[in-house]
């Protein structure tokens, strides 16, 4: 894409602030927008800059405000083996930032690992979600998304060369996104960024490994739209219905929909299609207001 500048209207932590919640600080940016907030929750290695492409596309205000999980980029990071990583600990730490910020009530827009976070907060704290957007991420052994087998090429790279620089650089271009020339520059930006060396088994390990969340589906009663790609890396049309995630999803949350995006990846739809991302999940909160 000829002139494109992948970076900008990137929001830099810089731009942010740390919020001291109950309890750890967490890195905050919050637009300030005068509509109704909604919180973004991103992946785990790209990190609020997965909605880079999308904000930029949202025709309505919002109060936009994104956040990134403790472990990852300038939010607090414990050491695991005195306070350990799991869904439940990001899930409740999501619930004291919202008290510390005064939202008493908000909509949830996750991508990738954040929607193990979002989903199951919709699920323990019903009232304090008006909808959510998500992903298919509720359960790490599905065997459809193959993701220990990912953990082992991941993790050989992380160990051997870092999050930074050439680690960097190796790791943003494990997944193949060769239909966005500027991909692998902004990833590996991203994983600089965002992910910690000695974090990664805690963080990206975790989700990959030992996440699972399907037991707190049925408990979700806010209003739910899932977004993604409809294609494979090799550009087959995937099967919903041999989707395993995905059914779970649909059998178990009362209030669902399916937006599939075409000639995307499931996941990397926000990077491949932002407009289309941008227009069905824009769509589903204007016809769900907070009320």
């Amino acid at each position: 894409m000829s002139g494109f500048d992948p970076l900008a209207g990137r929001i830099e932590p810089e731009a942010g602030r740390i919020v001291e919640t109950a309890r750890v600080p967490l890195w905050v940016h919050d637009s300030g927008g005068q509509g109704e907030p909604v919180v973004l929750l991103g992946g785990f290695t790209v990190g609020h800059f997965g909605f880079d492409h999308v904000r930029q596309l949202l025709k309505t205000e919002r109060r936009l405000v994104a956040w990134e999980p403790r472990g990852l980029g300038l939010s607090a990071c414990p050491d695991p083996a005195e306070e350990p990583y799991t869904v439940e600990v990001w899930a409740e730490d999501l619930s004291a930032l919202l008290d510390a910020l005064g939202l008493e009530r908000v909509h949830l827009w996750a991508m990738g690992f954040g929607s193990y976070i979002a989903n199951l907060f919709a699920a323990n704290h019903p009232e304090r979600v008006g909808a959510l957007v998500t992903y298919t991420d509720v359960w790490a052994r599905d065997p459809e998304k193959g993701y220990p087998l990912i953990w082992d090429v991941y993790w050989a790279i992380v160990r051997n060369f870092g999050t930074s620089g050439f680690g960097a650089r190796i790791l943003g271009n494990v997944f193949d996104v060769s239909n966005v020339e500027w991909f692998s520059i902004w990833e590996s930006r991203n994983i600089e960024q965002v992910m910690h060396r000695d974090l990664t088994p805690a963080t990206v390990g975790y989700c990959l490994l030992e996440a699972d969340i399907r037991d707190a589906l049925e408990r979700i009663e806010a209003s739910t739209l899932v977004v993604q790609g409809n294609r494979s890396w090799d550009g087959r049309e995937l099967d919903p219905s041999q989707d395993p995630s995905l059914t779970l999803m649909r059998e178990r949350i009362a209030d669902f929909e399916v937006a599939n995006i075409p000639d995307a990846h499931p996941g990397y739809v926000y990077i491949q299609q932002p407009a289309s991302v941008a227009a069905a999940a824009e769509a589903f909160l204007d016809a769900h207001p907070l009320g």
